[in-house]
């Protein structure tokens, strides 16, 4: 009867991806079909079982090669019980395949008492590549949509706020011919209520088209937009940004400037909120944006709506994810997106 490694054998020889099983010591138990072949395209000769995988990685970071020690300082830890696994997405240097990405996955795990290391490695060229072009055809599709909200905004400050002016004048003029008492009371009444509404057009207006996110950092993009919408709604906004993030594209950091838009044009509307906060912060490999508010909340059988479901979508295509959270009192909105990868250790750059 076959034992597990012969088992194992049988199972990753069926697989394309390139994969490898050490032992607890790195040392290598068996390889498939096809990381024998690319270890061969490669001229690794080495790379077969009984070869310890952490000394030749060693060897090769001793020549120059980044990835090879990441994957040394990895290993590592791993040996060290500081984590069970990690992943590193590279480019590969040699000519044949140069500027190809590709991921490696490093998984520790036991099976039949006893602990084993995985190593898969596969070419995500085409992946990536379809990620930039969906990215590209996102950017183009959110740039149409801000420059339709630009026009909107613009004709609905110019053209509205000119027919509520003359209204304005209308009204004074009403005044003023207008003998009896009684009438005072209700132009009051009337001129109250013409300025609560050329207020909240200019409100709207300035939300539809906010400073661009291409004249300016996000967070400054961010920061502007805050004060912008506190000027002119009178809700009391504070903004925070802790650390530096720095997203993998601009699609990622306008995916989060939507989605503080939406949310700061939701509070304005809906919450009856005295104070609401935006808070950009850095974390292990993801950033993440919080806006809250102290206004009356959302009931929780409430539908999203099309605005907080479409970058709820959008964050989603960006490997993020967008939450709402009830809070007492008030409402919080929670977008979270990856950050950029940075050639740091292994414990800032990789997942565990």
């Amino acid at each position: 009867m076959p034992g597990p490694i012969e088992v194992w054998q049988h199972l990753l020889d069926g697989l394309t991806e390139q994969i490898a099983l050490l032992d607890e010591d790195c040392n290598i138990l068996l390889v498939n079909r096809s990381w024998a072949r690319t270890a061969e395209l490669y001229g690794h000769f080495s790379l077969i079982p009984g070869t310890s995988y952490l000394e030749f990685c060693r060897a090769i970071a001793a020549k120059g090669l980044q990835v090879a020690r990441e994957v040394v300082a990895g290993l590592e830890e791993i040996a060290d019980g500081k984590r069970t696994s990690f992943e590193i997405i590279y480019q590969a240097s040699d000519p044949e395949r140069a500027g190809n990405d590709h991921r490696l996955c490093v998984n520790r795990f036991e099976a039949d008492g006893r602990i084993f290391i995985s190593i898969t490695r596969y070419d995500i060229t085409r992946l990536v590549e379809l990620r930039r072009l969906r990215e590209q055809f996102s950017n183009s599709v959110i740039k149409g949509q801000d420059e339709e909200r630009r026009r909107l905004g613009r004709e609905i400050h110019d053209s509205t706020m000119q027919l509520l002016a003359s209204l304005g004048m209308m009204i004074g003029q009403l005044r003023r011919t207008c003998r009896t008492g009684e009438c005072q009371p209700v132009l009051d009444d009337m001129e109250q209520l013409l300025g609560e509404a050329q207020q909240e057009i200019r409100s709207i207006s300035y939300l539809a088209h906010p400073p661009l996110l291409d004249k300016m950092s996000l967070t400054e993009a961010l920061r502007s937009l805050v004060e912008g919408v506190s000027r002119r709604t009178g809700l009391d906004v504070s903004y925070e940004c802790v650390g530096e993030p720095r997203f993998r594209s601009p699609a990622a950091e306008g995916a989060i400037y939507r989605v503080v838009q939406e949310a700061l044009s939701n509070v304005h509307r809906h919450s009856k909120a005295r104070h609401a906060t935006v808070r950009l912060s850095e974390g292990k490999g993801m950033a993440h944006v919080v806006i809250a508010d102290d206004g009356v909340g959302m009931p929780h059988d409430v539908h999203a709506g099309v605005g907080l479901a479409g970058m709820r979508s959008r964050l989603s295509e960006l490997d993020g994810r967008l939450f709402i959270r009830h809070r007492s009192p008030g409402t919080a909105a929670i977008a979270s997106l990856p950050l950029e990868r940075r050639s740091v250790p292994p414990p800032r750059r990789q997942r565990t």
